[in-house]
């Protein structure tokens, strides 16, 4: 049964880690501008506001500290802020954002900075000159088009998929390298079905709102892509048909949401042996070996059911199906790659697809460009340049004496047993924290490829790219991970963020998140602590959240609860979902606090132990405090973007955060004179802090 149980968690995992690698766009369109707010929604016992909704918070709206204390705070701000061209939201964090990639744009086209680091920077940003593109246009991708256009049988199919030829390296399957979930002491290589047009599997029998946008979306690159290489309008349309009806058999072999809602779906690890038996005639090993992972000591497969249908789909039957996928997945790995009239039509596709304007500056898509393609040479100059010894030291203390506050209040739980509070505490003593950014940087001197005075290209230089990178993926296979390291790909110190990592037990405070109303050397140390300390405490906190409970000190698997303790756990993680499900942000749309509940379990565990701290503390500021909570989660989102994170976002939104962390507190109660009847009001048996 435990052995069932570890699989699971390694599928777990995997769904975590893959999320991070696909791309999730803004906006559903499910609600229009004009929606007006839900009457009479909110919490069960008052409601507030979900300010965050551009066009929701007006001069005449109530704002009283005592009934909705997010917008008491920021309503000047709310009423003020302007969501700038080609976004979606303005807040604290895009206005971080904002700097950030100001410094990266000086970073690029700095030419004082020597080093390859710099020398690939620069290249690379040159090379998104529309001059360049223009001149080339689809030029670049002809080759691949060709390449695949060429398949004419089965074998010949096996062998671009297997060959260098198939530059973009498209194949039915995303491989992986990650600390391995039942053994975090060694890098294991993992093996997923590759994603699907319409994103889920279940949409293929049972097609929703999102997945007709989805397919809309596709085919209007297709229909803009294929021609201008060569293909005529009639026929792309029966390539994308041919296409479908392909992705479509890929995806009924696939699991469905439900079932791995449900657990169960199958993650085992095989040998290289065993792995190729699996395939049968499908050469798996051969795709492998084409990114260098085929010497892999075991793989950690998900799905194993899939790989081993696709000897089933690979026949001469299905060739033109397969060839006609490939040139579609073709088309949307490359769209964004070429001349300015493809990057404009993909624009307007999004923009009409997500709802925001279609401005964006080119040194912003430059930049951007960059930053996804060469994180670690990027962020290798961004450190230089921020590099500061002092405040380097000041959170690291703010951090250990956060850690030490935790320590005493997990032995302060009264519903832990002592077994399950020592493992706790173990947990906690051996986390490991990376702040601000890396001692030892990434090492990316054996990347090159020609610049535009070398008569380079960006297609060119996108391709070389991507292949060093697989070459860095397969280096890592079966070698011991060092906790120390600082993965500068998944967690670069450029990056307007924080994690924590279950699988490592390692939480990240990233140097461009610390700034702004999260830091600065004028706030006072309450201001600090409810900015970038309430975020250390929450990111701690996620150690103990309904994920982070199934991993052990060393990122590994494992119970290390009471049977007793977790069934508690449970049922407090439980409480608190049904709590956000009262919550109603837009008219006729109720939240579902199940998607929430890893994030508020955060939150509100990153209050108790900040509040604790306060304690401590001789004339504590309150007010600076609380308050400092309230303006680093300043945000204002377009309709569309608020309907999206009301359904897709793992963490409640702003002015939930805000108010529904605060409410939870005696202290923040006891500090303002709040009182049953005031709409920041919750009965202490009403409340759902889980620690």
């Amino acid at each position: 049964m435990k052995k069932e149980r570890q699989f699971r968690a390694c599928r777990r995992l995997l769904c975590v880690l893959l999320a991070g690698i696909l791309l999730v766009s803004p906006g559903t369109g499910a609600f229009a501008a004009g929606d007006s707010p839900a009457e009479g929604g909110g919490i069960p016992d008052g409601r507030w506001l979900n300010s965050n909704r551009e066009g929701y918070v007006t001069e005449d709206t109530p704002a009283e500290l005592k009934d909705d204390f997010y917008l008491a705070v920021n309503k000047e701000w709310l009423l003020s802020a302007r969501i700038p061209d080609g976004q979606t939201t303005v807040g604290v964090t895009s206005e971080l954002n904002r700097r950030v990639k100001d410094r990266q744009i000086a970073l690029a086209t700095d030419n004082s900075l020597t080093g390859h680091d710099a020398e690939l920077v620069q290249k690379l940003y040159a090379l998104t000159d529309w001059d360049a593109r223009n001149a080339q246009g689809v030029d670049g991708v002809l080759p691949c088009v060709e390449a695949i256009a060429a398949i004419d049988g089965l074998d010949s199919l096996l062998a671009y998929l297997c060959s260098r030829k198939n530059l973009p390296r498209e194949v039915p399957m995303i491989v992986n390298v990650w600390e391995d979930p039942l053994d975090p002491s060694v890098y294991v290589a993992t093996i997923d079905p590759q994603t699907v047009f319409l994103g889920l599997p279940d949409e293929y029998t049972r097609r929703t709102e999102e997945g007709d946008a989805e397919l809309a979306l596709l085919q209007k690159q297709v229909l803009y892509l294929l021609p201008r290489l060569g293909i005529r309008e009639e026929e792309a349309q029966a390539i994308l048909d041919r296409a479908f009806d392909m992705d479509a058999l890929f995806a009924s072999r696939m699991i469905s949401t439900a079932e791995k809602q449900e657990e169960e779906e199958d993650v085992r690890y095989f040998s290289p042996e065993d792995l190729k038996a699996l395939a049968g005639d499908f050469p798996i090993m051969d795709l492998l070996a084409v990114i260098g992972m085929e010497g892999g000591k075991r793989y950690l497969v998900s799905g194993p059911a899939y790989f081993a249908s696709l000897q089933e789909l690979f026949t001469e039957e299905n060739v033109p199906l397969i060839r006609d996928w490939l040139l579609v997945r073709l088309v949307q790995r490359v769209i964004g790659l070429l001349d300015r009239d493809a990057d404009r039509a993909m624009t307007g596709m999004m923009a009409e697809r997500f709802g925001f304007s279609e401005e964006i500056s080119d040194a912003d898509m430059a930049i951007t460009t960059v930053a996804d393609l060469l994180p670690v040479p990027l962020d290798n100059l961004y450190i230089q340049a921020v590099r500061d010894e002092q405040k380097l030291q000041e959170i690291q203390a703010m951090v250990d004496d956060i850690l030490a506050c935790y320590r005493m209040m997990l032995e302060g739980e009264d519903w832990l047993s002592e077994e399950t509070r020592a493992a706790a505490v173990e947990k906690l003593e051996n986390m490991h924290s990376n702040v601000l950014y890396p001692e030892k940087t990434g090492d990316w001197s054996e990347l090159n490829f020609p610049g535009p005075e070398e008569g380079g290209s960006f297609v060119e230089a996108h391709f070389a790219i991507m292949a060093f990178r697989d070459r860095l993926k397969a280096d890592r296979m079966d070698t011991a991970v060092d906790r120390n390291e600082w993965d500068q790909v998944l967690n670069p110190a450029d990056t307007v963020n924080c994690t924590y990592g279950s699988g490592n037990n390692t939480m990240n405070i990233m140097a461009a998140f610390a700034d702004g109303a999260f830091y600065s050397d004028e706030m006072s140390y309450e201001q600090k602590l409810g900015g970038i300390g309430f975020v250390i405490a929450h990111e701690i906190s996620h150690a103990f959240d309904t994920s982070g409970a199934h991993y052990d000190k060393d990122g590994a698997y494992a119970d290390w609860w009471t049977e007793e303790d977790y069934a508690a756990f449970r049922e407090r993680a439980e409480k608190l979902a049904a709590w956000f499900d009262g919550f109603i942000p837009a008219e006729g749309v109720k939240y579902d606090g199940r998607g929430v509940t890893r994030e508020a379990i955060a939150d509100m565990g990153s209050m108790k132990c900040l509040l604790t701290l306060a304690s401590r503390e001789e004339d504590f500021d309150y007010d600076a405090f609380f308050r400092q909570i309230a303006i680093s989660q300043r945000e204002l989102q377009t309709p569309d973007y608020n309907g999206f994170l009301i359904k897709n976002d793992s963490h409640p939104l702003p002015y939930m955060r805000t108010n529904g962390t605060l409410a939870q507190f005696d202290d923040f109660d006891s500090f303002y004179g709040i009182r049953e009847g005031d709409g920041m009001y919750i009965a202490p048996e009403d409340r759902v802090a889980v620690w």
